[in-house]
């Protein structure tokens, strides 16, 4: 049974993985019908040669995703997240944020989940035996990673 397990890993972790974003000198391509070039060709092999050419990149594996934007850490653990404007009206987005991996850009779950129109997010975490409620403008954020925000 083991080996299954191994086997499914390695075949998911390097023919089921889907470039989602690629970033080079600030400019970023999304999700084109290029990056399916890449689902043919090994990922260890992408993943070295973009590691290399100092190429970010965003990427998606079992429906989460993640990104070589910074080191995976251990983040507290999120409990609920909303996104609302001035009015207060608030927008339970805390299913969508538990696909996103911690090293990814926080601009990038804005643009993917389509939160554009929103100017604050509300992150309520359990960290250190607190719980803790945190707002920010999103434009304040936009550039940070997700598991910056627990800092």
């Amino acid at each position: 049974m083991k080996y299954l397990i191994s086997i499914r890993d390695f075949f998911v972790n390097n023919f089921n993985v889907t470039l989602k974003s690629v970033e080079k000198n600030n400019y970023t391509l999304f999700n084109t019908y290029f990056f399916n070039v890449f689902k043919i060709i090994p990922f260890f092999l992408i993943k070295n040669l973009f590691n290399t050419l100092n190429i970010k990149y965003i990427y998606l594996i079992d429906n989460i995703y993640f990104s070589n934007y910074g080191n995976f850490r251990i983040t507290p653990i999120l409990l609920k997240t909303f996104v609302f404007n001035d009015d207060n009206n608030k927008i339970n987005i805390s299913d969508n944020i538990m696909n996103y991996n911690g090293t990814v850009p926080l601009w990038y779950i804005i643009k993917n989940e389509e939160l554009n129109e929103f100017q604050k997010i509300e992150f309520i975490y359990f960290s250190k035996g607190k719980m803790i409620n945190k707002t920010f403008d999103l434009i304040e954020i936009n550039d940070k990673l997700l598991y910056d925000i627990f800092l």
